[in-house]
């Protein structure tokens, strides 16, 4: 615990104006020498959200659920993709971040810390753009719910394992040159071992070892916790309200105890 106090130490108080800098700017660089510059940070988003919406929520509403409500299985599957998109985006860009600023982590002055967290907030985009189009479709669909006031604690703990990720995975990235492969792939199949694309219907025929899988995976219950808030108005699985805050407790503490540790041997492995 005190290595990840001293960081969000460092990185609130500290460095804070840094950090928006940087994800400024690393937003800029993404996109750069593109005819549409940064207008590609909200477009992608948007159209994967589109391209998912209209094939599983509309092409083929009665398999994966929608159960001739459209809109419905539309608000589930945003509810759950919006998160996923901007956790997926910041675990594939994490083995990298390090390795792509050599130069600022030899620097004994720098703050490296900074990088991960920059890096964190530019990841945030897409939420943000899917958040703008998810949540007028949920209201729409289902309408107004006290549930919906747990929306800020739900951002907060996916920050929380978003910059754990990036701790952990930017850390170990500078030793394991193969990992950002390794994540990349992870991330394309976590969309569909998840309850993102797989709408209740579905989830009630699956066998029941496929059952257990899906609940295994740490990242279902991010999305079962925003299905509740948005779509589902109530605490229709309380268990994930327990265990994504403490998987992503825990993936923050341990990113930021390893990051810690191996700070100093950073420069001289780079």
């Amino acid at each position: 615990m005190r290595a990840t106090t001293e960081l969000l130490r460092s990185i609130v108080s500290r460095h804070r104006e840094l950090v928006l800098v940087l994800a400024r700017r690393e937003i800029h660089e993404r996109y750069a020498g593109t005819a549409l510059g940064s207008v590609w940070a909200v477009l992608t988003p948007l159209l994967t959200m589109a391209i998912y919406v209209g094939l599983f929520g509309f092409v083929f509403p009665a398999r994966f659920g929608a159960d001739g409500t459209p809109w419905l299985g539309a608000a589930l599957i945003l509810s759950g993709l919006v998160p996923w998109i901007a956790v997926a985006e910041c675990a594939v860009r994490a083995p990298s971040t390090l390795l792509s600023h050599r130069a600022l982590v030899r620097q004994v002055v720098f703050p490296v810390e900074v990088l991960p967290a920059k890096s964190t907030l530019a990841g945030l985009v897409p939420q943000i753009v899917g958040t703008v189009v998810a949540l007028p479709i949920a209201l729409w669909t289902v309408g107004l719910s006290p549930m919906l006031l747990l929306l800020p604690a739900l951002w907060l703990t996916q920050l929380a394992l978003m910059f754990g990720l990036m701790l952990l995975l930017s850390t170990l990235g500078i030793w394991l040159r193969d990992l950002r492969e390794i994540v990349a792939f992870l991330a394309n199949i976590g969309l569909y071992i998840a309850p993102i694309l797989l709408l209740p219907p579905v989830l009630e025929v699956l066998p029941r070892a496929a059952l257990w899988a899906i609940a295994a995976n740490p990242f279902s219950h991010m999305v079962w916790c925003f299905h509740d808030a948005t779509v589902h108005q109530r605490f229709a699985h309380p268990w994930s309200w327990l265990v994504f805050p403490c998987v992503a407790a825990v993936v923050l503490v341990v990113g930021a105890r390893l990051f810690a540790r191996l700070k100093p041997a950073m420069g001289e492995a780079l």
